[in-house]
């Protein structure tokens, strides 16, 4: 390497270097999962630019070489599994699309059993077989994330549009590593510049972009950052202006969700796709205002709106119907069962105590008054207004509940306990039971009597 190489190979990993301590220090503040898998993965993207940009080998003595090539080998296929490993939480496939979720699991564990198994060809077909292990696996990342947002989820495409400029990176991190002919020094800063960009493009996909005010004299991509952060948070403040967003929670207004459930129709019209919309009510929360007074209050509906996220998760988006109701949009799920799963864990979680401010500043622990109701989504098949009074009304049907979780029954057209609902195996079984009832019918009085 010359001079103007490793100086150009050297700024960048110092860059990159420099981010993935800024994300350990994060970690070690943080101590959260999603902060420990994001310092993994800068972890391990650091390493495989690293070792494929060759620095290693133009610093380190030439006794060092053969640890080098295993390094470089192992990196790849290690940095992909890693990658899908997270991509399939960050995604939530395990419950929105069964196929994608198979494809993540499948296509993790290839990636980290066919590193070690590329050691084995000869010497020279080693590192030829991880880089075709590696880019094989970012063309399936990209067609299952574009599947994702086809599927109704918008901050998808984000990681698509990373794994398409992941893919010259990579090429040329590889052509370079090989030895596919001299590159020039431009080609080489190049291929550095796109690192950094998708260096950036992680950042904001795990949630770090407060770490770019660090990096602002870097490198020119991370001043273009900090500017589209600036317009970007300009823009938030915009739409909050505009009542897009609920003040209390910062859950999406009830402007908003209804357009998000008319073009979450269409999109299950186009592709067949079955979903659920979710609402809870709070019952009587006025009752509380004596005791805690309306901050108290507003941290009830706050607390509640986290809880209720974090089990039906950032994918599906969630909003403030009017002051005691919360809807979510759950476009996608893979199986009818999963909405008895999903339903009595919100309902559960909803129901344990909270903890809020009194009036006399002390700290007291409430119950709020839930229910939550649950509607089949499927294809623009009804109006919205309709579902959203329908699952408004099982919502207050499932307060005489004791799960307090209920189900609009796709045959008697009635409010049922969750647990007790008659879900079939698949979609297609459900939509057969809501075009023939009596038939339906019949079969379940037939499974009860059986049972």
């Amino acid at each position: 390497m010359t001079d103007a190489e490793i100086i150009i190979w050297s700024a960048a990993a110092g860059s990159m270097g420099l981010v993935v301590l800024l994300a350990a220090a994060e970690a070690a503040y943080s101590r959260s999962r999603a902060s420990l898998q994001s310092l993994v993965y800068l972890g391990l993207y650091w390493l495989f630019f690293t070792l494929l940009s060759g620095l290693p080998a133009a610093m380190l003595p030439p006794a060092a070489a053969p640890w080098v090539h295993v390094a470089q080998v192992l990196i790849g296929p290690l940095r992909s599994g890693m990658g899908f490993y997270g991509g399939r939480h960050w995604l939530a496939s395990s419950s929105r699309d069964r196929l994608t979720d198979i494809s993540f699991r499948g296509t993790t564990w290839l990636c980290l059993a066919g590193g070690p198994l590329c050691l084995l060809p000869p010497p020279a077909l080693q590192l030829p077989a991880s880089g075709a292990l590696t880019v094989v696996s970012v063309c399936v990342m990209l067609w299952l994330t574009v599947r994702a947002a086809q599927h109704g989820d918008r901050m998808a495409w984000g990681l698509a549009t990373a794994s398409v400029l992941t893919l010259p990176l990579q090429l040329g991190l590889y052509g370079l590593a090989l030895g596919f002919g001299p590159l020039s020094t431009p080609v080489q800063a190049g291929v550095a510049l796109l690192a950094l960009l998708g260096l950036l493009g992680l950042l904001g996909l795990l949630g770090l972009l407060g770490l770019l005010g660090l990096l602002g004299l870097l490198s020119m991509p991370l001043i273009a950052g900090l500017l589209w952060l600036r317009n970007h948070h300009s823009r938030q403040i915009s739409h909050h202006t505009r009542s897009r967003r609920d003040p209390v929670t910062q859950l999406h207004s009830s402007v908003v969700m209804v357009k998000k459930i008319i073009r979450a129709q269409r999109r299950q019209a186009r592709t067949q796709r079955d979903g659920a919309l979710m609402a809870v009510q709070v019952f009587e929360p006025e009752r509380r205002l004596a005791q805690i007074g309306h901050h108290g209050l507003n941290d009830i509906y706050n607390q509640l709106a986290k809880r209720m996220q974090r089990h039906t998760g950032v994918v599906n988006p969630a909003g403030r119907y009017y002051d005691h109701c919360f809807v979510v949009l759950i476009e996608t799920l893979h199986s009818p069962r999963w909405i008895r799963t999903l339903g009595l864990r919100v309902a559960s979680s909803l129901r344990k105590p909270l903890e809020v401010t009194s009036l006399s500043g002390e700290r007291v622990k409430v119950s709020a008054d839930i229910g939550m109701g649950l509607v089949h989504l499927a294809g623009a098949t009804k109006d919205v207004a309709q579902l959203l009074h329908e699952v408004q009304s099982v919502a207050t049907a499932a307060r005489a509940m004791r799960s307090r979780a209920a189900l609009l029954d796709e045959i008697s057209r009635q409010a049922v306990p969750v647990e007790n609902a008659e879900l079939g195996a698949s979609w297609h079984a459900m939509r057969t039971a809501r075009s023939h009832p009596a038939r339906a019918l019949q079969s379940a009085r037939q499974r009860r009597t059986a049972t």
